[in-house]
């Protein structure tokens, strides 16, 4: 009876104390609640050939290199993907996609995928083409055959190398829209040089007109020993370049060849900006499913409690009455 009547003579200073604790004390024991949520799975591709080393990403005095910028946009919109969540890992070079790391969910594998992501390098190329059309529909069969239902979401420059003759561009041979996903560009949108990076990644020198001059266009058309003789002799060894192909050795993000190939897949189109707007374009993605998902409950309380907690050092209405009163009654006199 008198602990009763102690706990009743207590004032809101003890109860605010009381409830702060409360939240506190059962927020260390992380708990949470599951919901019904709609999540996507998502299969992350990076372009890793050459172009993407190229340096004209962020402030003019702090420049990295566009695969870097796709890497950290990728890693840090992770945390904006409910739990739930499925996210793959695969690389594109010359022609073809290569998974790394198949769908796992983004909460209980967060290091994993963080480490996957951080870990992709140019070095991983095992050639130095780029036939983006083809490596998009690579990517896009990779998920028909191996993650059905997935999304792709494809960080990439645009940059064909070598660049493709005139009407040689090669068909996607599913329906438009088959597959959701997002053509994620990289880079920026003046002509940069391309560098060669030695084996340590520093910069050993910058690709020239010369250098890209050596290598055939792709789709070159067959020419006949008639047609040859008729341009000057023998070219069957010599280069074919595609018409206005001259500055291959130089880069910008080519936002033409990316809303071609959206045109031909279905795809969407983004510039990759930053990871909310990145979190925020997958989510609205067709297709998903409805998963029970963790909402923990750590924060709510955590929060609450530091309310509770700040709400009892405040000076009860009283003593701020009678503050008031004297200071008035002090200036009146």
């Amino acid at each position: 009876m008198k602990f009763a009547d102690t706990l009743r003579g207590r004032g809101a200073r003890f109860w605010l104390l009381a409830a702060a604790s409360a939240c506190l004390g059962v927020a260390l024991f992380d708990p949470a609640v599951q919901i019904e949520r709609r999540v996507g799975t998502y299969m992350m591709v990076f372009d890793i050939t050459q172009s993407m080393n190229t340096r004209d990403v962020g402030p003019a005095d702090a420049r990295i290199g566009r695969l870097d910028h796709a890497k950290q946009l990728a890693i840090a919109a992770l945390d904006r993907l409910p739990c739930g969540t499925q996210v793959g890992v695969s690389i594109f070079v010359e022609r073809r996609t290569q998974p790394l790391l198949m769908p796992v969910d983004v909460c209980l594998n967060r290091a994993a995928l963080s480490d996957a992501i951080g870990h992709i390098d140019w070095r991983m190329a095992w050639a130095a083409d780029s036939h983006l059309y083809y490596g998009t529909y690579s990517a896009l069969d990779d998920i028909r055959r191996m993650t059905p239902g997935a999304a792709l979401a494809f960080f990439t420059d645009g940059h064909q190398a070598p660049a493709l003759h005139p009407g040689r561009i090669p068909a996607w041979d599913g329906e438009p829209g088959e597959v959701p996903g997002l053509l994620f560009g990289v880079g920026g949108e003046q002509p940069e040089p391309v560098p060669k990076l030695g084996d340590k990644g520093r910069i050993d020198g910058y690709w020239t007109a010369e250098d890209t001059a050596g290598f055939a266009s792709a789709g070159a058309p067959t020419l006949s020993v008639l047609d040859m003789e008729k341009l000057g002799g023998d070219i069957r060894n010599a280069p074919q370049r595609a018409p206005g192909s001259d500055n291959d050795h130089l880069s910008l993000r080519r936002d033409d060849v990316l809303e071609d190939l959206a045109q031909r897949t279905g795809l969407g189109v983004a510039v990759a900006r930053s990871p909310e707007q990145i979190a925020a374009q997958l989510r609205a993605l067709p297709g998903g499913r409805v998963a029970d998902t963790r909402f923990a409950l750590r924060p709510l309380l955590a929060l609450a409690g530091l309310a509770a907690l700040l709400a009892s050092l405040a000076p009860a209405p009283s003593a701020v009455r009678r503050r008031a009163h004297r200071l008035f009654t002090f200036r009146s006199a």
